[in-house]
């Protein structure tokens, strides 16, 4: 996908609250060659409204729970909300898909499609 978006001028980045060392790990692990961008403190991702907080980690805090310690406490995790956005020249918002599914990623027929329709039409 990356190669026909480049043919029409278009470029991919990501943005995830990795920081640059996972980030830069992440990228050489998966082979990516698109840009990826770190915000570790969330500032970018709130700004796009796609802040997530129902996701589960477990951390290896004591606790105990009824006087039962337990090795592993569950608690909240705040991520990005998997988004794909269309922004154009100017820094328009011109698209938006997103799932309430974490586990979900845009398709890539249906981005190719919305950047012909929004971005290549005008």
């Amino acid at each position: 996908m990356r190669e026909a978006l480049a043919r029409d001028g278009i470029e991919i980045v990501a943005l995830s609250k990795d920081s640059v060392e996972d980030a830069a790990r992440q990228a050489e692990r998966d082979g990516l060659s698109f840009t990826l961008l770190s915000d570790p403190e969330l500032e970018v991702i709130r700004q796009y409204g796609v802040e997530h907080h129902k996701a589960i980690e477990f951390s290896t805090a004591s606790f105990t729970l009824f006087g039962i310690p337990l090795a592993l406490v569950p608690s909240f995790k705040t991520m990005a909300i998997p988004t794909t956005l269309l922004v154009d020249e100017h820094g328009v918002i011109r698209w938006i898909d997103q799932s309430d599914d974490y586990r979900l990623r845009s398709d890539n027929a249906r981005v190719l499609g919305a950047v012909r329709a929004t971005l290549l039409a005008d």
